[in-house]
Formats: C-alpha cells, structure tokens, sequence
C-alpha cells in the first residue's frame, strides 16, 4: 500500500466527518475517482466539491539512507456560484468549506502525523467555476534503521539526526622499556563515544532519557552522559545526546 494514499483517505474521512451536517459538500480522495468527472458534476450542480491529494514529497536533509521527510497534501475545492448562490439561497461556498477543512485539519493527529496547514489561494478557472487550493504538510515517519531511538514500546521516541560525531575511545597502557623509551602494552576500556544533534516532535523535557539510560543510533546502543531539549513553537525540538558504549558482559 502507498502510504500517501494511506494519508489522503485518512484524511478525506476525517472531512467527511466534518462536513457531514453540511449539505451538498463531497469530499472524495482524487485517487479514488476520475477528478476530471467528479469536477464537472460538481460544477453542473448546487454544492460544494473537495478533492484530497497527495501533491508531492520533499526528503529532509541529515537523514542519511532514510527518505523520511514532509508530505506535501492538497485539497481542491470547485463551486459554481451561478448555481450554488442563487437568490434566497444560504449554503457552503468555496471560500466557507476550504477555511472549515483548514480549522479541522491544523495540528491535528491523522493517521498517526500532524497535520500542518501551508497556505490557500484563489485559483479561479471562470465566473461559473471558482476554485480554491489549501496545502498542508504532513512529515512520513522516520525509519526506525535511520534514525536515533530511546525508550520502550508506544513510550520509543524517534529523533531525526542532523549531525553526529563518533568516535573510537579508551585508554593506551604504556610501560618503559630497557632503552629508557615506552612502549605500548596494550589499550583497556575500548569503546564508542558519540555526540548527536537530531530533531524530535515533543517539547517535553520529560521525554529525554536519564543520564544512565541507554539510546540506540546505527545499530548500536550507548549509555547517556548528556541529554538537553531546546524546543520552538512548532511543536519540535531539538535534542543534544552524547554517550558511549559499554560492554553488557
């Protein structure tokens, strides 16, 4: 299964709810119909039309092999106002249905992302068919393989890496040898150190893990020595996690 469509009916039920009390508003994924007939029936009949579709998809930097990144979703909404607005006649106009899908759609949950309105413009084709384009954007999950994680079960927090630095670490033993110079006997406490920068979707300091705890980034798992949270506006974050390896045996 796609998971743009997955999104899209997802979406195109949640408006169906909405608008549910409203009559001659339809609500249909473009994927679903032929857009092309279902435009023109709208526009030869009183109602409103919204058609839902995945517009486009733009990887993020600092994700490595992970493609994860922001859905772009449309929604085309078409009237004929010739019809749809004659005299003594109250109803959903273009403008009405298209600011009732973006206050039911903003910052809301579906289909498991944040849904995030962009912008609507006017995009009228003639006197008997106005038409208006509401975008939002919708971030595709991380790749668990791609990306670091902390935490157990529905608790797991994913954090997108957009900048890292590993190193090899431990101690080199050295005694003096015969001729007065030192020689090298041997390494202890060989381990992993890292430092990563990644962005997360929460802005509470309580999702960081303990110092002590353990998070888990290229396929290995490395104890907490530093985690700090610095979180904007736009219900993101960013987080500062070093640590280093530890044997478990």
């Amino acid at each position: 299964m796609s998971r743009q469509l997955d999104i899209c009916n997802a979406i195109t039920k949640t408006l169906q709810e909405t608008f549910k009390e409203a009559p001659g508003v339809r609500v249909v994924a473009e994927d679903s119909c032929d857009p092309s007939a279902e435009v023109q029936k709208a526009l030869g009949k009183l109602g409103v039309l919204v058609l839902v579709a995945a517009s486009g998809h733009r990887r993020k930097p600092g994700t490595g092999a992970s493609s994860a990144g922001d859905l772009s979703i449309e929604l085309s909404v078409f009237e004929n106002p010739k019809l749809n607005r004659r005299p003594g006649k109250s109803g959903p106009t273009v403008t009405s249905v298209a600011e009732a899908a973006k206050d039911a759609l903003h910052w809301r949950e579906v289909d498991g992302r944040r849904i995030v309105y962009v912008e609507m413009q006017r995009t009228d084709a003639d006197d008997g068919d106005y038409r208006m384009s509401v975008s939002f954007v919708a971030p595709l999950s991380l790749d668990p393989a791609h990306a670091v994680s902390w935490g157990i079960g529905d608790a797991t927090i994913l954090g997108e890496v957009t900048r890292k630095k590993v190193a090899r670490a431990g101690v080199n033993v050295y005694e003096p040898g015969r001729d007065g110079d030192v020689r090298h006997v041997g390494t202890r406490d060989r381990h992993w150190t890292i430092d990563l920068t990644c962005t997360v979707t929460t802005q509470s300091e309580d999702d960081l893990p303990e110092l002590g705890g353990t998070f888990t980034f290229g396929g290995r798992t490395y104890r907490v020595d530093a985690a700090e949270l610095d979180a904007d506006a736009e219900d993101t974050a960013t987080v500062h996690l070093a640590g280093r390896t530890v044997k478990t045996s």
